[in-house]
């Protein structure tokens, strides 16, 4: 089995192997990141000099979950326990080249990849979105429709025609990332402007929430990513596939006692979520920007639509 990432790597496919595992497919898991980090090792030997890597041919086996936080295998790990804003004040370059997180801490997730700096961001959103489609995948709208319960939302509903759009969705809706929520597609054509809006959306985010800077430690915000997913689950009205996690101590992160007894995700918690990619680099995070624009829209203000069904669609089969 072989498998490639694009560069922004979004959440979801580590999300969705989570919740694979719990459905009894960890060892399919388990192989598909132990190929992916064979394969990632191959194509980065050029970059070793360049970029992190890891250590050793492996994945840390003490990590929440497959291939989640390889901090203690690489070669910037003491990096990850630190505040990200130390990070960036000591690689700053007097030329103002911006420093790229993504390259500096290649592989400690096998989400959190770098193949070269983004220079098509409609391209990259296209890249994103196949790599994360499976075969589970029947077509448009062919998914159940489900229903979030989120703040200060009532009757905002989806298709889940992949796992792994219960989270992309309300994530980019949270952030304001949807077609019709005022971002343009047709902005992306212009790499300048649309790093530049990135650049905007984390400033207007920073100054809302006041992150501070010992909240913004990488490996604290590896080990979010899936606590972010589990308790997204709690904020969607039943049924659906995701009903907690099979690790008790995801569980416990995240609030998880039952579909009934659960802590719901935030805008705060999205939003944190986000800016830890603003910090590693605005080429980085309007990439994951492009990617949830591209793929899905706000219809009628309560129906997330994906695709044909959005005035912008990328060029890929739905």
């Amino acid at each position: 089995m072989q498998y490639s990432m694009s560069q922004h790597g979004i959440v979801l496919v580590a999300v969705w192997q989570i919740w694979a595992g719990a459905k009894g497919e960890t060892e399919c898991n388990e192989e598909r990141a132990t190929n992916m980090l064979q394969l990632e090792f191959t194509r980065t030997k050029t970059r070793d000099e360049v970029c992190g890597h890891l250590l050793v041919e492996e994945c840390d086996p003490e990590a929440f979950y497959t291939c989640s936080n390889n901090c203690r295998f690489h070669t910037h790990g003491r990096d990850c326990f630190r505040p990200l804003p130390d990070i960036l004040a000591e690689h700053a370059d007097l030329t103002g080249a911006e420093f790229d997180g993504y390259c500096y801490f290649n592989w400690t997730a096998n989400w959190l990849t770098y193949n070269g700096a983004i220079l098509d961001f409609e391209q990259a959103a296209i890249d994103g979105i196949l790599n994360l489609r499976d075969s589970s995948y029947s077509g448009l709208s062919s998914g159940p429709l489900v229903t979030y319960r989120f703040e200060g939302v009532e009757n905002l509903t989806t298709h889940l025609d992949l796992d792994h759009y219960l989270y992309d969705d309300l994530y980019a809706y949270s952030l304001g990332f949807l077609q019709g929520q005022g971002l343009e597609p047709a902005w992306m054509k212009n790499t300048s402007l649309w790093i530049a809006l990135s650049k905007q959306r984390c400033e207007e985010i920073q100054a809302k929430y006041n992150f501070t800077k010992d909240e913004l430690i990488l490996s604290e915000w590896l080990d979010r990513n899936i606590v972010l997913a589990v308790m997204t689950g709690c904020s969607t009205e039943w049924p659906h596939p995701w009903n907690g996690s099979a690790n008790p101590a995801i569980n416990e992160m995240a609030g998880w006692r039952s579909s009934t007894d659960c802590k719901p995700v935030t805008h705060r918690e999205y939003a944190k979520h986000y800016y830890v990619k603003c910090l590693l680099g605005h080429r980085n995070s309007a990439a994951d920007m492009a990617y949830s624009n591209s793929r899905a829209c706000l219809l009628d203000g309560t129906h997330i639509g994906h695709f044909s069904e959005c005035p912008y669609a990328p060029d890929v089969d739905f």
